[in-house]
């Protein structure tokens, strides 16, 4: 979906042609992740040290930053009436998914310390006159859960029943969560931050910074990354996710916060379904784009969240390494804000 070129080099970053190092430990003694009939195998990654690319980089790096679809001319200012673009992207909504389980926090922070910078570039690579709505969800489905659960080899030690005992659907029961079971999480008074990419960024950067850490760390440590992007985007969840999600001519962009694999009792074939299911107007897959800072274990074994958010394009999607916090710049920065300008171009016209 987007061209990146092997400029990001430093602080981990990892990445093939486009929103974690944990060794691989022990056998499990017991794993919840649902077997998948057709798991997704994608290519090696190519990682990129603080060396520099490895020999495997030719074969995968782009060697240009230009952003198809964009044109560049119009980088010294905004013109009231947006120059030609290839696809019909005239709205952008953002969904963070925010793991605020025990010992997020360092994470949540870092996060916010890069997101102004952020969306500065991204506004600078995208047309003019772009609408932008920003939420955030959590990986909670318990609220109040006090539960304790450990991980080995990139999977729960928790037996499926305890996994499932702290998985309550949305469509079934209300946990009465802020930001639980796939809502939006409402800080100073509104679910989402609607702007324009017209507008100064600042108002948007200082709610987001502040919204982010709100989520606090206090959530169920089963996180459950994937269930909960599949259901903001259920039905169950229209009336508390109301305005915020757009169809036809809007790119939905998916970015995961979390250090720990999912623990997502269902299929993430079913989760995915619900994504598209949201954004069938607009042109399904298209439409969607995936990124995250995540734990590279994931990779390592194909993990389920891993397999899905190598769902919805052929191409492997930009992540980074989570606990590298001095390096989120480098995915959390021009090289997103570059590759979601061009997913944007290429959106289907509607």
């Amino acid at each position: 979906m987007a061209t990146l070129a092997g400029a990001w080099a430093a602080g981990g970053l990892s990445l093939s042609v486009l929103v974690m190092g944990m060794g691989m430990g022990m056998g499990v003694a017991c794993t919840v992740e649902p077997s998948d009939p057709n798991p997704i195998v994608p290519p090696p990654p190519t990682s990129f040290g603080s060396d520099g690319p490895t020999d495997d980089d030719e074969s995968t790096a782009a060697t240009s930053t230009t952003t198809e679809g964009v044109d560049d001319t119009f980088d010294d200012g905004k013109l009231d009436t947006p120059p030609p673009m290839l696809g019909g992207c005239q709205y952008i909504d953002f969904l963070f998914v925010i793991d605020n389980s025990e010992s997020m926090q360092t994470f949540q922070m870092a996060l916010t310390e890069q997101f102004p910078d952020f969306v500065t570039a991204m506004y600078d690579a995208l047309p003019p006159n772009i609408d932008v709505h920003v939420g955030l969800t959590t990986t909670d489905f318990d609220d109040g859960c006090d539960a304790q659960e450990a991980t080995m080899n990139c999977q729960s030690t928790a037996t499926l029943p305890e996994v499932q005992a702290h998985y309550l659907r949305p469509d079934e029961t209300n946990d009465g969560g802020n930001g639980t079971q796939g809502r939006l999480f409402e800080f100073g008074g509104r679910t989402y931050f609607e702007t324009n990419s017209n507008d100064d960024p600042g108002q948007l950067s200082t709610w987001f910074s502040q919204a982010a850490v709100a989520a606090g760390e206090d959530g169920c440590s089963f996180e459950m990354p994937v269930a909960a992007t599949g259901f903001f985007a259920h039905p169950a969840n229209a009336t508390a996710n109301e305005g915020f999600l757009r169809d036809a001519n809007a790119l939905l962009v998916i970015f995961y916060l979390t250090d720990e694999p999912d623990k997502s009792v269902e299929s993430k074939d079913l989760y995915a379904q619900m994504v598209r299911d949201a954004k069938a107007e607009c042109g399904g897959d298209a439409c969607i784009f995936v990124s995250g800072l995540v734990p590279p274990c994931i990779v390592d074994v194909n993990q389920k969240l891993w397999q899905f958010m190598n769902l919805f394009d052929e191409d492997e999607p930009i992540w980074g390494d989570i606990e590298l916090t001095g390096g989120y710049a480098n995915v959390f920065g021009d090289a997103l804000a570059g590759a979601i300008a061009e997913a944007c171009a290429n959106v289907p016209v509607g």
